[in-house]
């Protein structure tokens, strides 16, 4: 996907979870048990800030800093500063700056894609406290789904971790657009096809919808048919 449009998208997402975020501090994230505004603020915050001193660092070893620390208050706009800094980072560096990254590219734009994707989901958590959804570029939210299936579905920051996947496949199947994927199991790997095939269970729903779905969210316009229980295995997957 362009990156000038995922760091657009990255962009406006951030904005539109720190406007609905403000003063709210202690509220709770409904798609979030235990968090409020303030841990959610703290871990984008975070991320934010270990994503630019990686790229900062211009290296492509594994990192071995910590990952930074909020601030006891304000952490909010401690988080709206990161992602400040961030983009700028983004757009100075250039999509393919090499640099270390947990993903297959090897290069800044794996960090436009992820970070744009990050923060749509959490865009979408913040936005459940005041229940208004802004409506979200379905090509971008597919790119979103290609990005979790390529990455977080089968790749992690931990090189050790185990992937353990559901005993049966699952077909995806976009409503508002082109996008279907079919996902196999094979062992501790997956197989994927782009393509309209059957599956153990079919999930269908636009673009957004199952792209929170894969993030272990509820959306509420899903069809599911097949076995309802294999279809919960896949959506409870993401870390």
């Amino acid at each position: 996907m362009n990156t000038d449009l995922l760091l657009e998208s990255l962009e406006l997402f951030g904005n539109r979870m720190f406007t609905v975020t403000d003063g709210k501090d202690s509220e709770a994230i409904k798609e979030c048990p235990d968090w409020s505004v303030n841990d959610l603020m703290a871990h984008v915050g975070t991320v934010y800030g270990w994503v630019t001193s990686i790229i900062e660092s211009g290296s492509l070893e594994r990192p071995t800093t910590p990952f930074p620390t909020p601030p006891e208050n304000d952490k909010r706009e401690w988080a709206m500063n990161r992602l400040s800094t961030l983009l700028r980072t983004l757009r100075e560096s250039g999509p393919i700056t090499p640099v270390w990254t947990f993903g297959k590219d090897q290069n800044v734009g794996f960090f436009i894609r992820r970070m744009t994707h990050e923060t749509l989901i959490h865009m979408r958590d913040a936005e459940s406290i005041i229940d208004e959804f802004i409506e979200v570029d379905g090509d971008v939210a597919c790119d979103g789904i290609d990005e979790y299936i390529d990455g977080a579905l089968q790749r992690s920051m931990n090189p050790n971790k185990e992937f353990l996947y559901p005993d049966g496949s699952i077909h995806l199947h976009r409503t508002d657009g082109e996008g279907e994927w079919l996902i196999e199991p094979s062992g501790n790997e997956i197989v994927v096809s782009r393509q309209h095939a059957k599956g153990d269970v079919a999930v269908r729903g636009s673009a957004i919808s199952l792209l929170l779905y894969l993030w272990g969210r509820e959306p509420q316009d899903l069809e599911i048919f097949g076995e309802a229980k294999i279809a919960g295995d896949w959506g409870g997957l993401a870390p």
